[in-house]
């Protein structure tokens, strides 16, 4: 057992120095490559003057590395105006500089007298038009009702026209003219054979023949206003044909049910009360997500249009991240998404807070030949007012 304690003090012992090794080795390097004794940590040093002990930007202790950075968003600062295109003055600011605020929280507010107005009329103008086509709507149920009972009217009385128009009675006064006619004739020569026969007997055949004469006359007479009859049913019946056939025109007009004026009148002005309240909306300037407001832009009364910035907020949404800047691409070598961190800002230096690798970015822009990264560490949620800015040190577990 001692030799086994002794032997694990012995290798506790071997990796401290060789770590202090390394340590001391990378920093005469960098010693070297700054310029030698006569800087240190890249700021010139007097004769004779010691330089004060700081950390280096990063240090890799077997399965851990150690960086400093702050805690910034995952997002750039927003300017935010008033949407929708809306204009007008500015009636109230809800907000400073620092607050945080919650997604809804209502940011500043425009002079909503016009668009109040404006929501007013649009409204109205669509109770007028949703009346009219009610009104006209009740007009066309009455007038399809009316055209049905004219049809209706107009079939009863083409029946009844109908019933009255028939050829029996102009067959009846034909065949009536042709017995009379018959008649006629049998009684002339009733006549005319007695006359030869008979001169001094002929008188009564006489009458008679006259008599059939007259008889055959009336015949005529009735043939001619059963005719006469028989067409004026007729032509009673074509003007009832006729009747019916205007009402079922006019009925089938209706089917098509009320002007589409109507209808588009209220599609019209429902659009205009969707567009008013819109604007209404638009007077209102809440906030998108949590943030930090930055800045506020503009004074109350000031007047803004479409697009004017009026506050400016940082997005905390998604929470803040602790970002290291200017690491080489020795030090992120070990560093991977996934891997524990814990953080210790300078603020709340007795809190340790826990968080997780989120992404190795490489940064551009820099004056430095050489490839320098940033490490975002995602926090675990705390209780802790954190704030974009906020410095302290991370380390990171590249081994577990």
């Amino acid at each position: 057992m001692r030799e086994e304690m002794t032997n694990e003090k012995g290798k506790t012992i071997k990796w401290i120095g060789v770590i202090g090794a390394v340590v001391l080795t990378a920093v005469l390097l960098a010693g070297c490559a700054d310029g030698g004794p006569e800087t240190a940590g890249g700021v010139p040093m007097g004769e004779g003057s010691t330089p004060a002990p700081t950390l280096p930007p990063l240090a890799s202790a077997g399965r851990t590395v150690v960086a400093d950075g702050e805690l910034a968003s995952p997002y750039p600062s927003l300017a935010l105006g008033f949407g929708g295109g809306v204009s007008g003055r500015v009636a109230s600011i809800a907000v400073h500089p620092g607050d945080t605020v919650t997604a809804g929280d209502l940011l500043a507010v425009l002079d909503q007298t016009e668009p109040q107005r404006t929501l007013g009329d649009a409204e109205r103008a669509l109770a007028r038009a949703v009346e009219d086509r009610a009104r006209a709507q009740r007009q066309w149920e009455q007038d399809v009702a009316n055209a049905e009972q004219t049809l209706a009217d107009a079939e009863l009385a083409l029946t009844t026209a109908r019933l009255h128009y028939s050829t029996t009675t102009v067959e009846e006064a034909t065949t009536a003219l042709e017995r009379a006619r018959q008649a006629e004739s049998d009684a002339e020569q009733d006549y005319n054979n007695a006359l030869a026969w008979y001169p001094n007997f002929a008188d009564p055949y006489y009458d008679n023949w006259q008599s059939a004469i007259r008889q055959r006359e009336l015949a005529e007479m009735r043939l001619t206003d059963a005719q006469d009859s028989n067409s004026a049913s007729y032509l009673e019946v074509e003007a009832r044909q006729g009747d019916v056939a205007q009402a079922e025109r006019a009925l089938n007009a209706l089917q098509e049910g009320v002007a589409p004026s109507y209808e588009r009148a209220v599609e019209d002005a429902e659009r205009q009360v969707a567009d008013a309240q819109e604007a209404l909306a638009h007077a209102q300037l809440v906030a998108p997500w949590a943030a930090i407001v930055l800045s506020v832009d503009v004074a109350p009364a000031a007047a803004v249009s479409g697009g004017t910035p009026v506050v400016t907020l940082l997005s905390i949404e998604e929470g803040l991240r602790f970002v290291t800047q200017n690491l080489s691409e020795q030090h992120v070598a070990d560093i991977r998404p996934g891997q524990r961190a814990e953080i210790t800002l300078r603020t709340f230096a007795s809190t340790v807070l826990e968080g997780e690798v989120e992404a190795v970015v490489p940064q551009t822009g820099g004056a430095s030949a050489d490839a320098r990264f940033a490490v975002h560490i995602r926090l675990a949620p705390t209780d802790l007012p954190l704030l974009p800015g906020l410095t302290g040190r991370v380390e990171i577990f590249t081994e577990e």
